[in-house]
């Protein structure tokens, strides 16, 4: 996924722009009250002075208002979109600028006109709404600042200049403190605008830093949570496919080559996964050697499967590190997404299910990376090493594909580990309803002897907000109790606290008959 801050706007990061402009719409309320006061206002000095010059600069300046309005109310629905880009936030700020400085200068024009006719119960009045509008813009449109000078320049500088031309000694002392005022303001606007893009762009950095995987750069498991909830809000989840990634017999490469090689590789296929991404794709290392990559726009199977292709192309290859030449192999388990899917970790289960039957798959085939130095090979020497692996894949594979027929089902629960979403996975399983199983009612399920025990597991995990893994007997749809694994764990808000628990249900049954044969 293409990082905003990379694009600039004059001297802000594109990020930081962004939230910039979006604070204009903040301005509804203000520029509201600012309408009202400058119609009635407008209409009364209109009926007193029966100018047609007057006249007709309160009717453009009631349209130019009306204008702003409709901007801002356009433009907050614009601002509230997930997708709301760079050019989005380009265009709705020029369209708010021309709207805004319309309005400053027939308001400006206005006053002028107004001050300059004799209308002495109206100056003060008339007076008050250019200070009014001057202060309300500084205070509110603060952070954008070229429209905001244009709009205190085109509303102040007419009415002050009327008032210097004329001779008696008040008119002269309210033009001197409407420019006094214009000059303090013009001075702060500078001060608070270098102080709220810094503290901006700063805030923007510690985010971004927070989802930043800081070996490869790519996205963490924060940065993928964040992009499915925001295709979840944006109602996409069906449009959407995860393609997990795991290196082959990664620990090999450490192990011979040392970790600083492997991770400058890591970093290498990192680069790769970039270059096989769209703009609005999401790449993220989970760690280790694991990545996913979410792809957007996932509108069919065909294409999900050319992708993954695209992105197994790309991986295999021969990664040079400094005099040595690693061949690495990537197998890569790809699952679309689906309406009914309620958790990131739902989607990963289920393309990390697709990846594992991948890997049994090429587990004949697999082979020791090949490394080179020069012309020559360093990995004949540990090849007894490789034969015995190989010896014994028959075993190995014969143990995966048991673990492969394994249930898995996925579930969230409130921070005070009421369950509130369903899961069809578990419904599917043990034949329970969600009125069933929502709140505690999963205990029903559990064997008699083991249900006191996880209840209080689950109850010290909640309270201590601590992960949870746990074995227990779990009745399933045909009154046949089986063995599961439970693994759970805390998502967290910016502030530390629970936001909602995310677990995995695992059948075991097979493993621990295996385990005790």
């Amino acid at each position: 996924m293409k990082e905003p801050d990379r694009a600039f706007i004059r001297d802000l990061p594109s990020g930081t722009y962004i939230e910039l402009v979006v604070s204009l719409c903040e301005t509804r309320m203000p520029a509201t009250i600012m309408t009202l006061m400058f119609v009635a206002i407008g209409t009364l000095a209109m009926h007193a002075a029966q100018d047609g010059l007057l006249t007709g600069l309160v009717a453009l300046g009631t349209f130019a208002s009306a204008a702003r309005l409709f901007v801002l109310l356009r433009g907050r629905q614009l601002c509230a979109r997930p997708d709301f880009s760079l050019d989005d936030a380009t265009r709705f700020e020029r369209q708010f600028a021309v709207t805004y400085c319309a309005f400053a200068c027939i308001f400006g024009l206005f006053a002028a006109r107004a001050l300059s006719l004799p209308l002495v119960e109206w100056q003060m009045p008339v007076s008050i709404a250019v200070v009014g509008y001057a202060a309300g813009a500084a205070a509110t449109i603060a952070l954008r600042p070229r429209i905001v000078v244009t709009s205190l320049l085109l509303s102040v500088l007419p009415p002050s200049g009327v008032l210097l031309f004329r001779a008696d000694t008040s008119a002269l002392v309210s033009a001197a403190a409407l420019l006094a005022l214009l000059a303090g303001g013009l001075r702060s606007l500078s001060k608070r605008y270098v102080s709220q893009s810094t503290k901006a762009t700063s805030r923007r950095d510690y985010a971004r830093q927070a989802q930043t995987d800081h070996l490869t750069g790519v996205g963490n498991r924060l940065a993928l949570s964040n992009a499915f909830d925001a295709c979840k809000i944006a109602g996409r989840v069906d449009r959407i496919a995860l393609h997990y990634v795991d290196l082959d017999d990664f620990k090999a490469i450490n192990d011979q080559l040392g970790h600083q090689v492997g991770d400058r590789i890591l970093k290498l296929v990192a680069e790769k996964l970039r270059g096989c991404s769209r703009p609005d794709d999401a790449v993220v290392r989970l760690g280790g050697d694991e990545f996913v990559l979410l792809q957007n726009h996932a509108d069919s199977d065909e294409e999900v499967e050319q992708y993954a292709t695209r992105i197994a192309r790309a991986l295999n290859a021969l990664y040079r590190v400094d005099a040595l030449s690693v061949s690495v192999r990537a197998s890569v388990g790809s699952r679309r997404g689906a309406g009914y899917i309620q958790s990131v970790e739902a989607l990963l289960t289920s393309a990390d299910a697709v990846l594992r039957q991948r890997k049994i798959e090429r587990k004949t085939r697999a082979s020791r990376p090949l490394l080179k130095e020069a012309n020559w090979s360093i990995v004949s020497s540990q090849q007894p090493e490789a034969e015995r692996q190989l010896s014994n894949s028959e075993a190995e594979v014969r143990s995966q594909l048991l673990l492969l027929g394994i249930a898995k089902m996925t579930w969230e629960a409130a921070p005070d580990g009421v369950v509130e979403v369903d899961s069809p996975t578990w419904r599917d399983y043990t034949g329970q309803s969600y009125d069933d199983w929502k709140g505690f009612g999963w205990l029903t399920a559990i064997h008699p002897d083991d249900r006191q025990v996880i209840k209080a597991t689950w109850r010290d995990a909640v309270r201590d907000g601590r992960s949870v893994h746990a074995e227990y007997r779990l009745k399933r749809y045909d009154d046949l109790y089986r063995w599961m694994s439970v693994h759970a764990v805390p998502l967290r808000n910016e502030d530390g606290s629970i936001a909602r628990w995310l677990g995995v249900n695992i059948e075991i049954e097979n493993s621990r008959r295996v385990g005790q044969s």
